[in-house]
């Protein structure tokens, strides 16, 4: 059937309003259906039950380990055996109830998981970490085809209240529509490229592979021109065609340039000569005293007709006439040797031919040329060895840049910005797209995440650890619920019956039996500190305007304020003691070190005495109970500071020197300089032997260390108030114990037993057990004084050997426990390793 026939049948069916009354009476009758389960849930107040299992998980889980434990033992004894104080023994085997018969029957016991009505229980703590488990049990009316459930576990511990992985139990069409959602996030998270793909997918692959063909062949050419400008010499390389410095047609043109200007000067010099040496006398001096001389251009002429009589320029000395013509006449004979030497083609094209042959009739002439004088230096030795230098630094360049090219950054070059622009701004928007087209997200994080077909009762078994602290004593756990549906409505469920967790852990054990130390008190005490002043190089004058200064005696007033009016101790003397760095002369710096003490005390003087009087008459008077001003007498007097004031100095303090060094991880030289100052005596040789010999760590030294030298150190000599002996042994508390024990308290058991570990008690043992070293913990417990009489001690063993899978010896020590402390009986049912055994060996059935 056509599409046309299917819509001309389906509008006589329905005409085009009719069709819009359908839709809209479809739309209608969904809502109200989706309404109506809403509703009903409204109506029914379904809960979802949060209930505790008979019997945990883990318990059982432990037992079963404590039995193959038992079983392996060398020695398994299936009866255990006691003796009492009074000599009685008693014999214990495992039993249980026979359901037909009611009678107990020695077997093994059979676990299975029941639900209880029981809202409490009791959990035990072990390694700082607490099991929970619980039953989850969802009705079938909370469970429809249409819905989402959300159950969140809620963990109420001290003031914090815990959010535990939720439970989800989702419809399968309400998971459809989910993954139909997520379907079309996906869709627009596909168009999305991932920036490490952008070049597969925005960037020109042709060009960028022609790119690194180019930069290949570039490479590959440079790196032959180097190759073979390294394999030749200067001359060699001048007109190379591919890394010479000139081309040879330029080369070529450059040498034809002195050529002519040699050839043009040598016919202009044999047209301007008109003498000729003659032959038959080499010193013909008349002749050639009167022997024509070209002048350059700007001279006047000395006579008509354009030739001048004349010398050659230059200064000769009064008296020596015959060497004033031997110099006339070596210039004529060097005219001579420059004609004699420009025949012959083949020097013509030597350029150190041609060069020197510039240069001659340069200086023969007097008509010079900058152009050829630049000639003349381009192709000098010094030019072409720097322009040799030059080329393989540039060929070396291009390699090395060639050889850097990042094809990262290649390829983002060849990328369509616009497009990845495009699909920046696909990526910015994807977290709003999400919002709008997955309006019901998965959860994250669930612990169970089911999708049901057919409703049905669901139970689930949470289990999940808790870490033990000071707030996890008590726990309490409910369960918060909504349910969700196609319309995005929301269904709030009523929060269920609180769970009630109360956990018994070893700290219930802590020994609080007070611990005391002896200390040793002393009637005198000693308070020390260095403080930095700055003094004018070579100068003993304490500037006190300067900000540095100030600060140290603001400082050093505001310590001694706080030794005088300490309520312990009081000031007996106060010694400064100024040092100076070993820079310079022992004997200067022995002067300037007394007299920088002495400046330093004078001006501490005068502020101690305004302290003085300030503390004098403020501890002077009191109030009493109306509020009246009344003069008081202390006991002891407040000590008159400049008084008591003393000074002291050390020229060069190379102890401490020693010390900067050794402390010191910059300086290489440590040993070597330490040894220098261990050896040698003389301060000054001392010094200027580290000068000599390591001028670099001296330099360091003078900048970094001696600075730290130029100090005063103060000692403040206290004493005790109101005690007259000088030494006395007091007991006290010990405070690192109480901290540990504290800790141990708080559950914080690893710094409790960083502190505790000293003292091998049974508060130590409970930090190993709740760790879980139990040797470590079993050794503490068993070397305790009196550890048979001690009930605590006694049941701890019978946990560890509970632990061993030694059943024997757990339920020796634990019954010798309860009968020291009675009580323990009724403890025994908290921890999963007495229970195990109470329940095995019916231990008190008899009662």
């Amino acid at each position: 059937m056509s599409s046309r026939i299917r819509s001309r049948i389906s509008g006589r069916l329905f005409p085009a309003t009719g069709r819009m009354k359908y839709a809209a009476v479809v739309v209608l009758l969904a809502l109200a259906a989706g309404c109506g389960g809403i509703r009903k849930l409204e109506r029914t107040d379904t809960e979802v039950n949060l209930n505790l299992p008979s019997r945990p998980q883990s318990e059982m889980e432990r037992e079963r380990i404590a039995d193959s434990l038992a079983r392996n033992r060398t020695s398994p004894e299936r009866i255990v055996t006691y003796r009492k104080q009074d000599g009685t023994v008693l014999y214990f085997a495992p039993t249980t109830l026979d359901s037909l018969t009611g009678e107990q029957m020695i077997s093994f016991e059979i676990e299975q998981i029941t639900v209880t009505a029981s809202s409490r229980r009791n959990v035990a703590e072990r390694n700082g970490w607490i099991n929970l488990e619980f039953l989850v049990t969802v009705p079938a009316e909370l469970q429809d085809k249409k819905w989402r459930l959300l159950l969140e576990p809620r963990l109420l511990k001290g003031p914090d209240t815990l959010a535990l992985d939720p439970l989800v139990v989702s419809g399968d069409r309400f998971r459809r529509l989910q993954s139909r959602q997520y379907a079309r996030y996906g869709d627009y998270v596909g168009r999305i490229v991932d920036s490490a793909d952008y070049f597969r997918a925005f960037g020109d692959r042709r060009a960028f592979l022609r790119r690194l063909e180019q930069i290949e062949a570039q490479r590959n050419k440079y790196a032959e021109y180097e190759a073979r400008l390294s394999a030749m010499t200067v001359e060699e390389a001048l007109t190379d065609p591919d890394v010479g410095m000139f081309g040879r047609r330029e080369y070529r043109r450059l040498l034809g340039d002195l050529q002519r200007y040699v050839r043009r000067m040598d016919r202009l010099i044999a047209r301007r000569t008109l003498y000729r040496r003659s032959t038959a006398g080499k010193y013909d001096y008349l002749e050639d005293y009167f022997a024509p001389r070209y002048r350059y251009a700007g001279q006047p002429l000395a006579a008509p007709g354009g030739v001048v009589y004349t010398r050659v320029a230059g200064v000769y000395p009064d008296g020596e006439e015959q060497r004033r013509e031997a110099f006339f006449q070596g210039v004529a004979d060097s005219l001579a040797d420059v004609r004699e030497r420009g025949a012959g083609k083949e020097r013509m094209r030597d350029y150190d031919f041609l060069s020197r042959a510039v240069e001659e009739r340069m200086q023969y002439t007097g008509l010079g040329d900058e152009r050829l004088t630049g000639i003349i230096l381009q192709l000098g030795d010094s030019s072409r060895n720097e322009s040799y230098r030059l080329r393989r630094d540039y060929l070396a360049s291009q390699l090395e840049g060639l050889s850097r090219v990042d094809t990262l950054e290649l390829m983002r070059r060849y990328c369509d910005r616009s497009r990845i622009d495009r699909n920046r701004r696909l990526d910015e928007r994807k977290d709003a797209v999400f919002t709008r087209r997955v309006r019901y997200p998965y959860v994250e994080g669930a612990r169970l995440d089911t999708v049901i077909y057919l409703p049905d009762k669901i139970r689930y078994r949470y289990v999940d650890r808790i870490q033990a602290d000071e707030h996890t004593a008590r726990l309490y756990l409910c369960l918060a619920g909504r349910v969700h549906d196609f319309a995005d409505r929301e269904y709030v469920l009523k929060r269920s019956d609180t769970l009630t967790f109360s956990v018994a852990s070893m700290t219930a054990f802590v020994d609080e039996t007070p611990r005391y130390v002896q200390r040793i008190v002393t009637r005198d005490a000693e308070a020390n500190a260095r403080f930095y002043f700055v003094f004018p190089k070579g100068k003993s004058r304490l500037e006190e305007d300067r900000p540095e200064n100030r600060s140290q005696i603001e400082a050093v007033r505001t310590l001694t304020r706080a030794l005088m009016t300490d309520p312990v101790f009081i000031i007996d003397s106060i010694t400064l003691r100024a040092t100076s760095s070993p820079e310079g002369s022992w004997r200067v710096n022995d002067r300037l070190a007394r007299e920088r003490a002495s400046a330093v005390k004078e001006v501490l003087v005068s502020e101690f005495r305004v302290l003085y009087d300030s503390l004098r008459i403020a501890s002077g008077y009191t109030l009493d109970e109306r509020g009246n001003t009344v003069r008081s007498e202390a006991a002891e007097q407040l000590p008159d500071l400049p008084d008591l004031l003393h000074t002291a100095w050390l020229a060069e303090d190379w102890s401490r020197l020693g010390n900067l060094i050794e402390a010191d991880t910059v300086l290489d030289e440590c040993e070597r300089l330490l040894e220098i100052i261990r050896t040698v005596g003389d301060p000054d040789l001392r010094e200027r032997r580290i000068r000599s010999r390591f001028p670099k760590a001296y330099a360091y030294m003078l900048s970094t260390l001696y600075p730290k030298m130029r100090a005063v150190d103060f000692r403040f000599n206290l004493h005790r108030r109101g005690m007259k002996q000088d030494t006395v042994y007091t007991t006290e508390l010990d405070s690192v114990y109480m901290r540990g024990r504290e800790l141990l308290r708080k559950r914080n058991y690893e710094q409790a037993l960083d502190m505790l570990r000293p003292y091998e008690d049974r508060n130590t043992a409970l930090a190993y057990m709740s760790l879980g070293y139990d040797a470590a913990a079993a050794r503490i417990l068993r070397g305790l004084p009196g550890q048979d009489k001690d009930a605590a001690a006694n049941y701890l063993l019978a946990i560890l050997a509970g632990r061993q899978g030694d059943e024997q010896l757990a339920v020796q020590y634990y019954l010798r426990s309860v009968e020291l402390e009675p009580r323990l009986r009724f403890r025994g049912n908290l921890d999963p390793e007495i229970s195990h055994l109470i329940r095995k060996y019916q231990l008190f059935s008899e009662e």
